[in-house]
């Protein structure tokens, strides 16, 4: 590595690249924050739907259980009564 003792000195074009460079930068903190949020946004959405999800899967799959005996039910009602429905 080579050490220099001499100041730098830059002139008006190198300071705009370094103050564009600057900005550039600044810009994309500002944006790796932004998705960071997003991404933890996200992530706490995802959880709040897994939740509901298993909720609603242990529900339904009371409905459906609930459902298909009914089902069972009416079917066995139509074989003992089946001429109930013509004579009406």
């Amino acid at each position: 590595m080579i050490k220099l003792k001499e100041k730098v000195i830059l002139d008006k074009s190198h300071q705009k690249i370094i103050a564009t460079l600057n900005d550039k930068n600044e810009y994309l903190n500002n944006q790796n924050i932004l998705l960071k949020q997003k991404l933890k946004e996200a992530v706490t959405k995802i959880k709040r739907i897994q939740g509901l999800e298993e909720h609603h899967l242990k529900n339904n799959g009371d409905l459906r259980t609930h459902i298909s005996k009914l089902e069972k039910e009416i079917h066995t009602l139509k074989n003992v009564l089946p001429n109930f429905q013509t004579e009406e």
